[in-house]
């Protein structure tokens, strides 16, 4: 028989020892459901979209939507190619334009609208400026020697001392 100043002990053990695994087994769970780019790739090319039509198509679709939502950047990066490829080229333009409106990221939208609101003269000037760099960009690749684009913040040295 145990003494009553050890039973709480003997209770306490096993229920932590219950609690840790109910908690790792909710994490592993968690984890499973998770979605990787490995996945949303398998699904991509386990579904031929351009032989399904409709319920089953838009089911498809959403289903890829949420699939994408849950994706970081560095992730969407990864599983564009493959679904630019396959999927986007058998979309309809209407499902085009919902598809990209719903798998957009946050202040995508907001970006030509901040744009469009610069004076003219501030606009044309980052136009230019960034057409200036990609045209050095350019030209450094086409003579071999491949260097970042301008940065803006390039140190100049000061003026009249001349070593």
């Amino acid at each position: 028989m145990i003494s009553q100043r050890y039973r709480p002990v003997v209770y306490a053990v096993p229920a932590i020892f219950v609690i840790w695994l109910v908690a790792a087994g909710g994490y592993n769970l968690a984890a499973s459901l998770k979605w990787s780019p490995d996945k949303v790739g398998a699904y991509v090319a386990s579904v031929d979209l351009a032989h399904l039509t409709g319920s089953g198509r838009d089911r498809s679709i959403r289903q890829l939507q949420g699939m994408i939502d849950d994706l970081s950047l560095e992730e969407r990066e990864q599983v564009w190619p493959p679904i630019l490829n396959r999927w986007v080229a058998a979309m309809t333009p209407r499902e085009k334009t919902r598809f990209l409106e719903a798998t957009a990221l946050p202040g995508f939208k907001q970006t030509p609208g901040a744009f469009d609101r610069l004076p003219p003269e501030q606009r044309q000037q980052a136009i230019d400026e960034r057409l200036e760099q990609l045209r050095e960009a350019r030209a450094h690749d086409e003579s071999g020697t491949v260097s970042a684009p301008p940065s803006g913040n390039d140190p100049k040295p000061p003026a009249g001392n001349s070593p």
